[in-house]
């Protein structure tokens, strides 16, 4: 729940330039892994014009090893496939198997390439946009073609792409409006963009403010967006047609777990629950209140 208040917080909002800030969380917020929280408390500020969640923190270098090692306890490919495959179905669902054949796509942000590779064969080109270079060996060899910015890929891309996807990046960048308009270079007229990030409405934050809000909020993410948010840099980037989509990833005992353990069980059961979660992932979605957010959009 945001707090009406005053902050001494002078820095002017990167999306929309206001000043005068509220607090959407104070506390400690994660550093890593689960269970990694910082000892100190943390403000995450809300921006009253554009809706805009931000943490001021020190940019963080993506291109080295630490990051992934902190954040997924292993830089190494193998150990990324792990924690991320089974992430790949839902995404896929969502872009269209009808828009991947023939067509030149980039995902920007790919990690070691778990998305990529489902496309590959299909789509007539795909491209790598990962700054962590550790990676690169790996996405290479897979065919994909690699670069560590959108800027790198405009020197021979630009106009050109088809589709471009970016998962769960956007929190992380320094200026988003810069960086949606770097990825709308990219695209050819008509191309669209796919971009998705945690829902700053997740109802857990409001069901279990304190424990669930140092679980969400973390130290890698400069920015939390809601469908308002969302749709505001959006349209500040240049991009039409805007079409938000809710994606519930987690069912109900998920959550119950959370009230009553104050941690994630992912795909955990609770037995008598069994057969319910179709129901409640509807309802949360229907609701906007789920625990991570898409929007489709294009140039």
């Amino acid at each position: 729940m945001t707090q009406k208040d005053k902050t001494t917080f002078s820095e002017p909002c990167r999306i929309c330039g206001v000043s005068d800030w509220e607090i959407l969380y104070r506390g400690p917020i994660r550093t890593g892994k689960f269970g990694e929280y910082s000892k100190e408390n943390h403000v995450v500020w809300k921006c009253p014009k554009c809706q805009s969640g931000f943490i001021a923190r020190a940019p963080i270098n993506y291109e080295l090893s630490g990051y992934r090692e902190t954040v997924d306890g292993d830089d190494s490919p193998g150990h990324f496939y792990k924690l991320h495959d089974k992430e790949q179905v839902d995404k896929l669902k969502i872009l269209g198997t009808e828009n991947i054949r023939g067509k030149i796509i980039a995902d920007v942000g790919c990690g070691a390439g778990a998305f990529l590779d489902i496309l590959k064969g299909l789509a007539s080109k795909t491209i790598a946009v990962e700054p962590t270079k550790p990676f690169h060996h790996e996405l290479r060899t897979k065919g994909h073609v690699t670069y560590s910015y959108c800027e790198d890929v405009l020197k021979e891309w630009a106009g050109t792409v088809d589709i471009v996807v970016s998962f769960a990046v956007l929190e992380h960048v320094e200026n988003p409006i810069a960086f949606l308009k770097e990825i709308k270079s990219l695209l050819k007229p008509d191309g669209f963009l796919l971009i998705s990030t945690p829902n700053a409405e997740d109802w857990l934050l409001e069901f279990i403010p304190v424990e669930y809000g140092r679980f969400f909020y973390r130290s890698a993410h400069a920015w939390y967006f809601n469908r308002a948010s969302l749709n505001y840099i959006c349209k500040a980037a240049g991009f039409r047609d805007i079409n938000v989509v809710f994606k519930q990833r987690f069912g109900i005992s998920n959550a119950l777990h959370w009230a009553r353990d104050n941690t994630p069980t992912g795909t955990g059961k609770f037995n008598l629950l069994q057969g319910m979660d179709s129901t409640y992932i509807q309802l949360i979605e229907s609701l906007g209140q789920s625990d991570f957010i898409y929007a489709r959009m294009y140039k």
